[in-house]
């Protein structure tokens, strides 16, 4: 018997490939945390995944936006924090927790209901304790930039305590 070798681009790969391989029936939100059910982020599919990059395409929906159809900041900023964990994740050579410490964002363009987004979060830097990865949303019809958002992430002791009553 073999021991279970820890590969995090393996695990979100596998994730990856379920969400692109879906059938198109109604996506199970059922293990996602919290945040993720209540705000509904079914637009956002995971496309691409590499050592310290992870890529996802975000279709704007009008339940993320203010009344003239532009996205609230927020989300762009939960979306980041999506991607951005995940690129961090691949640059881990064991298993560890780790949490956003700060974030900085750029608004240069909006983004309106419907529009299809190109989010891609790269690490810049990593040490044993602390990285820096940014994301780039980038609107796919004008190819224009439309926010960048850097974060800073740490190593952390963490206690998820019952993850099952969440």
């Amino acid at each position: 018997m073999t021991a279970n070798k820890f590969d995090p681009l393996k695990d979100i790969q596998e994730l990856i490939d379920s969400a692109v391989n879906a059938t198109g029936e109604d996506l199970d939100l059922s293990m996602a945390p919290p945040f993720v059910r209540g705000m509904d982020l079914t637009g956002l599919l995971f496309t691409e995944v590499a050592v310290g990059a992870f890529d996802m395409v975000w279709t704007v929906e009008a339940h993320l936006t203010h009344y003239d159809e532009m996205v609230q900041g927020g989300v762009v900023n939960v979306i980041a924090d999506t991607g951005q964990s995940f690129a961090y994740a691949t640059t881990s050579t064991e298993p560890e927790m780790f949490s956003t410490a700060e974030f900085t964002t750029r608004f240069f363009r909006p983004m309106k209901t419907g529009d299809v987004i190109d989010v891609r979060s790269r690490v810049v830097n990593r040490s044993r304790r602390l990285g820096v990865v940014e994301t780039r949303f980038t609107n796919q019809a004008t190819d224009k930039l439309c926010a960048i958002v850097t974060g800073s992430w740490m190593v952390v002791d963490r206690d998820f305590g019952n993850i099952e009553n969440s």
